[in-house]
Parts: C-alpha cells; structure tokens; sequence
C-alpha cells in the first residue's frame, strides 16, 4: 500500500488585522490532520521606516497575550527552535520584500494544535528592533484518516 501526498488547507477566513502601520493578514482558523503537513498562509505589511530582516513564529496557549522565547517554531538560529518542531517548518517565500509570512509545517502531529504568531524583527530608523502582530492563527490537527491505495495483484 502506498501513501498519498495530500496537504491539509486552510479554513474559514483571511483579513487584514492592523495595529498602526504593521499590518497582517492571515487564516484565523486551519483544520489540518495529522501525519500530513500544513500551509500558514500569510502576508505582513510594515511602516515605511521599518526594515525586516527575519521571521519568528511561535505556538503558545491562546490565553497567553505575547508568545515568549520557550514557543519559538521558526527562527533563523536553529538552536531557538523547540525541539519537536526542528526540521519541521519552513518559510514559503524566504524573500522578506516580498511581504510573504507563509510557513509549511509537515509531518502534523496532533499536539501541533494550538495559536500561532508571527514576530518580524529588522531595523527601525537603523536601530535592531521587532514586532509581533496580536492576530494569530489556530491550527486545528485531527487524528490520521486513511487515504491508501491498495495495488491488487489478482
């Protein structure tokens, strides 16, 4: 029996969620089902004086209001990344110009369910700084439901 390559997507609706002149648009609801992978579809607008460098993504319970350095997922030095999620994650578009924000998780596991937010960090005015969006994406990851083909030899 062999395996399909399917890829869970995204759900309900994406918008534009603006705090000042950062702004972010993305899913606010994924279903996704484990053993598969999923797309973060996402984009991000910054002020004019703001230079973005890199991306940091983090998962952490909805009833945290920040996502600290312990829920880190995607960070350019690997060593910051939680351990279940090294190797696992990967930006869609490394191209920061292009505004795109977008992650593939693969491999889906059903702890993988939770909120995700997303911090661009770069320069302001040629200082080092960042900034993490309040708007955040829930994963939803439900048990591996079959999806083989059977080859018969009759």
């Amino acid at each position: 029996k062999t395996r399909s390559n399917h890829t869970a997507k995204a759900s309900v609706r994406r918008t534009w969620h603006c705090q000042s002149d950062y702004c972010v648009n993305l899913y606010e609801n994924i279903n996704a089902e484990a053993g598969l992978c999923v797309e973060i579809s996402c984009s991000f607008t910054t002020s004019s004086d703001f230079n973005p460098a890199h991306l940091v993504w983090y998962k952490c319970e909805s009833s945290k209001s920040k996502c600290g350095d312990s829920d880190i997922i995607f960070h350019i030095y690997k060593n910051k990344i939680q351990s279940g999620f090294r190797g696992r994650v990967s930006l869609l578009e490394p191209r920061l110009h292009h505004g795109n924000c977008s992650i593939i998780i693969s491999d889906l596991q059903e702890s993988d369910s939770g909120s995700y937010q997303l911090r661009v960090n770069g320069y302001l005015n040629g200082e080092g700084t960042g900034f993490t969006y309040n708007t955040r994406t829930t994963v939803h990851v439900r048990g591996m439901e079959s999806h083989y083909v059977y080859d018969y030899d009759l």
